[in-house]
């Protein structure tokens, strides 16, 4: 018997977006005359639309899959060189070029001859966010790739096929019993330099709005190698950061380049503060950790010594988080009475200290 996935979306809430029914009828209605005209021009071989559908690095546990994708409009290249197609987008060059209601099919191999489907739109925000009750078998490898199929776009007349797409696939990373160790790991001033408060401060928002700032990330001198070290041991870094969806190709880009091991990355939808994202996705990954200790690492930027001590303060949690590390930002208050699992670092020669005492092995060897 077919499961009406519809039906099924919203009897398990997969995805914690509301859906806005007025706003959505009229992406749709405009999203329809869009994609008829193109669809005329392709016919016409008049213009040839092209698209990129990027995944996000995902994660699996015992019971709870997530997988994410985004659809932009243009080629990898455009996305990330800044060469957008449409007017809007060359005008405001901050803005990605995000496209609504992209059907994709997912599949995701689990265990020898077991391929679980799925479909999903990306709607009016233009990607995609599943939380799936998939289990996984214990003895499973620790990633897998996600395969993700373009079928239509979703209008008002029913489902077209426009245009060729550039497929980044991405991986999804299980946790079982190979993994030793969780590292739950900040990105914006814990591994790369950001500079947050001036950065979204209104003159920094208008420049990336009108000229786009987003490929000048730079990393945190040796986070990497001790990230990789870490992995190396069995540790899963898993990213959480505030940077909206919208942005996930240039931070992935930054994580593969600067050499950061691959592990489930989470942003931010511009739909939720800083603090309640943070804390709903922490609280979710540690719901489905089982024999697993955590580490959380953050920085004094922003929240995440409140949001961390919120984690650590609930019953459930408190046995799995090991020890909360963050780096003090000069300029930023530095908070008294820290509990025995909080730890203050300024340079990475203090975290690869802390991280060696928790660890039991040196962590980078010289």
């Amino acid at each position: 018997m077919r499961l009406d996935q519809d039906n099924l979306f919203r009897t398990l809430r997969l995805t914690p977006f509301p859906r806005r029914k007025w706003w959505g009828l009229w992406v749709g209605f405009f999203k329809t005359i869009e994609v008829m005209l193109f669809k005329l021009l392709q016919m016409l071989d008049l213009y040839r639309p092209q698209k990129s559908i990027v995944g996000i690095p995902g994660i699996a546990t015992r019971n709870l899959t997530v997988l994410q994708a985004l659809v932009y409009n243009g080629t990898q290249e455009e996305v990330l060189g800044f060469k957008p197609r449409r007017l809007l987008h060359r005008v405001f060059k901050g803005l990605p070029d995000l496209e609504a209601f992209e059907r994709i099919r997912f599949q995701l191999s689990v265990a020898d001859n077991t391929l679980r489907t799925i479909e999903a739109s990306t709607e009016t925000r233009g990607f995609i966010h599943l939380q799936l009750p998939w289990q996984i078998p214990r003895n499973h490898s620790k990633a897998t790739w996600l395969r993700m199929t373009p079928v239509g776009v979703e209008t008002l007349l029913g489902r077209v096929d426009l245009g060729d797409y550039e497929v980044i696939s991405s991986p999804i990373f299980f946790v079982n019993d190979q993994v030793k160790w969780v590292v739950i790991s900040d990105i914006d001033d814990t591994i790369k330099d950001s500079n947050i408060a001036e950065t979204t401060g209104w003159r920094g928002i208008l420049s990336g709005l009108f000229k786009g700032h987003y490929y000048r990330y730079e990393p945190i001198l040796g986070m990497a190698e001790l990230y990789q070290s870490i992995a190396a041991q069995g540790g899963l870094i898993v990213y959480v950061t505030s940077t909206p969806y919208q942005l996930a190709p240039f931070l992935l880009k930054f994580l593969r380049q600067c050499q950061f091991p691959e592990g489930p990355v989470f942003l931010r939808w511009l739909g939720y503060g800083r603090f309640g994202h943070k804390w709903r996705t922490i609280h979710r990954l540690l719901s489905n950790v089982d024999q697993q200790k955590c580490i959380l690492i953050g920085d004094s930027g922003e929240q995440d010594l409140n949001i961390y001590r919120r984690v650590y303060e609930t019953p459930q949690f408190r046995d799995k988080v090991e020890k909360i590390l963050i780096r003090h930002l000069p300029g930023t208050p530095l908070q008294r009475h820290l509990r025995p699992t909080e730890a203050y670092y300024q340079d990475i020669g203090e975290l690869r200290s802390q991280l060696r005492s928790i660890i039991g092995e040196p962590v980078v060897r010289s």
